[in-house]
């Protein structure tokens, strides 16, 4: 005789062609500008002669409107080779050079926006210029770091292959930030650029972990997963995104950055998106379990429609009237607000079945939301930034900062 408590088994679900995922965020780069100044003294300098050749190949790409991310970022890794092993052997003689870097806004933006632009954001249109190479090490890794963002939103996660893509992308970017914070520090230049105190970089480090990890989830939920260790990366992505959406926030409070406003609200509202999968991945486990667990499962699947719930209402970060929304802001949200919805179909179908068996089978008393137990995280990471060696290594393997960081003579 078949048992009853087979009917606990959560529904399969429907098989059907894959969503889009929701986007991830990117933040703006530097675009290097030519030298001003004469350079015919530089030039007869044979090494700082190899650095300006690198770097009309960075310019190029930032004027060129057919140059590709890839490419960018291409140009970017082989000229901060060169800058590294400049900073050993042209010491002092790099103040022969004046380098200048500008934001990497939208021109668009910039021109609707001009008269309404802030101080910080205005000094961000202006090209700035250094002669000091441990500046422009920098500000190289932090342009390098915004074009891996780049390519890992541009990247199609309908597929395994393009969530790996973009979860490394998304590590290599939090690598290069932290380099890039590293070699700023102590340089005046440095501070005073758009995007680059030590607070931003830290926010956007933070954010790219975040969005790896979210990768990772992809990734788990993909490749079939246990639901339980699926709700503890979802839990640990949540987690990740709260903390950003509050530095970010900080940021936008200081204003003196000029920093998206719909970052923070992006942010919130997948911190409480991946709250909810938590607790649908945890309530299928429990149903998995059988008796003694469904009544928690029915609790746990509850709570994750009024976390959705909470989110699109009037003060949520996904409500059409939330303080924080605007044209554009709800826009950019868009994406983030049909997910939201979908998943909240996925578990209100969940719950109903739930407390269909629960009615009918378990007869399990439902403990009330307050009572139950704050949900596991990872024990440990499962993303990290790139170390920088590996994130400035060549295509062909070779290790990046090899014979001192020059790059590989090729014909």
């Amino acid at each position: 005789m078949d048992s009853l408590f087979r009917r606990a088994k959560a529904p399969a679900p429907a098989a059907s062609a894959p969503l889009a995922p929701m986007p991830m965020l990117c933040f703006p780069g530097k675009k290097a500008l030519r030298f001003a100044g004469d350079t015919s003294a530089a030039e007869r300098d044979a090494d700082l002669a190899v650095l300006m050749h690198a770097r009309a190949h960075v310019v190029l790409a930032s004027e060129s409107a057919r140059a590709s991310t890839a490419e960018a970022a291409a140009a970017l890794r082989a000229y901060l080779r060169v800058v590294y092993a400049s900073k050993i052997m042209a010491g002092p003689r790099q103040q022969k050079l004046c380098f200048a870097w500008r934001d990497a806004g939208d021109e668009d933006d910039k021109k609707k926006n001009k008269s309404k632009a802030s101080p910080a954001a205005a000094a961000a249109v202006q090209g700035q210029g250094h002669t000091s190479l441990v500046t422009e090490w920098a500000v190289a890794l932090f342009a390098l770091a915004a074009e891996l963002a780049r390519a890992a939103a541009a990247e199609d996660r309908r597929d395994a292959d393009g969530i790996r893509r973009a979860c490394g992308a998304l590590c290599d970017a939090a690598g290069a930030l932290r380099a890039a914070a590293t070699g700023a520090r102590g340089s005046d230049a440095v501070d005073h650029m758009c995007h680059m105190t030590d607070a931003c970089m830290a926010a956007f480090e933070r954010l790219m972990l975040a969005q790896a990890l979210e990768c990772y989830f992809e990734l788990a939920v993909a490749g079939g997963k246990p639901p339980a260790l699926c709700s503890k990366i979802a839990r640990q992505v949540s987690l990740d995104y709260q903390d950003v959406s509050v530095k970010l926030g900080s940021l936008q409070q200081q204003q003196q950055q000029p920093i998206d406003k719909s970052w923070a609200p992006h942010a919130q509202a997948k911190a409480a998106y991946f709250h909810a999968e938590a607790n649908l991945h945890r309530a299928r486990a429990l149903r998995e379990q059988g008796p003694g667990s469904v009544g928690e499962a029915v609790a746990r699947l509850r709570f994750a429609v009024s976390v959705l719930a909470a989110a699109a209402g009037k003060t949520g970060p996904l409500g059409k009237k939330s303080p924080s929304s605007s044209s554009s802001t709800a826009a950019a949200l868009a994406p983030v607000r049909d997910a939201a919805a979908r998943l909240r179909r996925e578990v209100e179908a969940e719950l109903a079945a739930a407390e269909n068996d629960n009615c009918q089978v378990y007869y399990e008393r439902v403990p009330a939301a307050d009572s139950l137990k704050e949900l596991p995280a990872l024990p440990e990471q499962l993303v990290r930034p790139t170390a920088v060696e590996r994130v400035l290594r060549e295509p062909d393997g070779e290790a990046a900062l090899a014979n001192g960081g020059a790059p590989t003579s090729r014909h």
